[in-house]
């Protein structure tokens, strides 16, 4: 997976600079006429979580948490996708956050992948699955002039249900610690009324 943040991402950089991810289309059984039909993989929709400025603490989480799920789904259609599109990660990340989706959006389209045999594989992988995220706790603070405008969730990062396969074929190395504890930084941009997350920090242990 090709991930990288502020501290590091450690378990997650490592590993996504050796991993690349991507899914291309799907290969139906034969027609009746005994020709196969292919079915296209879907083009990611870009989306946000929008509104007017929260008005207290409480709504601000729930906005953040919306964000940070709606980010999880746009990097497993981008990735599902095969990479080649990260324009939608621009409705739902800003700042150091969205330069790390783009980047793993092109590992996934051109690679290089390492593979489970420790060996570099040109050319794009494909993805199976998706990051899962599982928030611990949540607090705003004051962000450009907005009460709660800037959202800190702490929680778990879970890559265990990505599966990522090289261009010949071979599976990915995985990352043997897949569960990485981050810090998520959702913000409120006031002049697109959206909410965007703006960061995201290994805090350098598992969960």
């Amino acid at each position: 997976m090709y991930l990288t943040t502020k501290r590091t991402l450690t378990a997650l950089a490592g590993l996504a600079a050796g991993m690349a991810l991507l899914a291309g289309c799907t290969t139906a059984g034969p027609t009746p006429s005994g020709s196969p039909s292919v079915t296209p993989t879907p083009t990611p929709t870009a989306t946000s979580i929008s509104g007017e400025a929260p008005t207290d603490e409480d709504e601000a989480i729930t906005k953040a948490e919306a964000t940070i799920e709606l980010l999880m789904q746009v990097n497993a259609e981008v990735s599902a996708a095969g990479g080649t599109d990260p324009t939608p990660y621009e409705s739902v990340a800003t700042g150091k956050a969205l330069e790390f989706y783009k980047a793993d959006a092109a590992g996934i389209a051109n690679g290089p992948t390492l593979n489970a045999d420790g060996k570099n594989i040109d050319g794009p992988a494909t993805v199976e699955g998706s990051l899962v995220f599982e928030p611990k706790t949540a607090y705003g603070q004051e962000w450009k002039g907005i009460a709660n405008g800037l959202v800190i969730v702490p929680g778990c990062l879970d890559n265990s249900g990505r599966i990522i396969t090289a261009a010949d074929g071979s599976p990915a190395m995985k990352n043997p610690k897949p569960r990485n504890e981050v810090e998520m930084h959702v913000i409120y941009d006031a002049e697109q009324k959206i909410w965007l997350v703006n960061d995201q920090i290994s805090l350098g242990t598992t969960c």
